[in-house]
């Protein structure tokens, strides 16, 4: 039945923002500045290197240092541009997941509703599995528990999980994939805590496993009326990345005894904070997962995620 409330109302169905907010003007001016700048418009209209427009991801690089205050700066060779973090997402299981290989995807529950049709376009139909989450967060220890169900199944059948992908020296195929909204969860709201997070790339690192989060609203934070804010500076992450935790926890992907690819890939977008139609993000992991991203090859027939190379693709960091 229709309202006949005389107010306009707000469909909270969809995360659609309010018109009025969207940045036309400013992206008006950037687009006339880049366009009358012969040094930033032709390299941006012509083919690109595989990562992406050098420029852009040096300065998403320095941005992502500045909120979220890593022990060491994040350097632009961690990060592969894209055309947002759902792309994002099917990317990184194109590149380093297997239907047949990878044993399942855990996904923490509740989760957005559009990943889970991402993953079974990826062939994961039926190895989706659900980990709810409790006060902290997505719950490790019963995650703990089924991985370990999971791996001793497929210890005993190892014989009949065949890698149907072919073997890259860029890339791996990983035996689980993890998925995840750390901050401020969609559609839960929850945030995980530091705790918790370090635990869970632990709990991966132990079982080959990749997780991916989507960090898109992390910069969405505001200070609520009455109550103290929780972070002290706005304009500062409230916690680190699990991508963070992976690269700084015990010499990150780069310990003795790891492959260098690490056990995390944090997709950002700039739908979130510039416009839903601003179909650019970016996925951010350890310098040989960014590179292997970057050859995602449906997205890359001679272009990497962003824009198209001229070149062969350059050795792998």
């Amino acid at each position: 039945m229709a309202s006949k409330s005389p107010k306009h109302q707000i469909n909270l169905l969809r995360g659609w923002p309010n018109q009025k907010l969207l940045p036309i003007d400013d992206l008006k001016a950037a687009t006339t500045t880049v366009l009358s700048n012969p040094s930033i418009a032709i390299p941006g209209l012509l083919y690109g290197p595989d990562l992406g427009y050098g420029p852009l991801r040096e300065e998403i690089a320095r941005w992502l240092t500045e909120f979220y205050a890593p022990s060491s700066p994040i350097t632009a060779s961690r990060i592969c541009i894209s055309g947002g973090a759902s792309q994002n997402l099917a990317c990184v299981l194109q590149t380093f997941s297997d239907p047949l290989y990878t044993r399942n995807v855990w996904m923490v529950a509740p989760t957005y509703f559009l990943a889970c049709q991402i993953f079974e376009d990826a062939g994961f139909a039926g190895k989706l599995r659900a980990v709810p989450e409790d006060e902290e967060g997505l719950d490790v220890g019963l995650l703990r528990e089924e991985i370990r169900k999971s791996d001793a199944v497929a210890s005993s059948m190892e014989g009949d999980r065949p890698i149907t992908k072919p073997r890259r020296t860029w890339s791996k195929i990983y035996s689980h994939i993890i998925y995840a909204v750390p901050t401020f969860s969609n559609p839960s709201s929850k945030t995980m805590s530091l705790a918790r997070r370090t635990e869970l790339i632990h709990l991966a690192r132990e079982h080959d496993a990749l997780i991916i989060t989507d960090d898109v609203y992390d910069f969405l934070q505001w200070p609520v009326s009455g109550k103290a804010s929780p972070a002290a500076d706005m304009g500062k992450a409230i916690l680190p990345r699990l991508v963070d935790i992976d690269r700084e926890l015990n010499g990150g992907a780069e310990r003795e005894g790891a492959d260098g690819f690490g056990n995390a890939a944090s997709n950002g977008s700039f739908s979130k904070i510039v416009g839903p139609g601003v179909r650019t993000g970016w996925s951010e992991g350890a310098e040989k997962l960014a590179y292997g991203l970057s050859m995602t090859t449906t997205s890359r027939p001679r272009s990497g995620p962003s824009t198209p190379p001229t070149t062969a693709p350059s050795s792998p960091p």
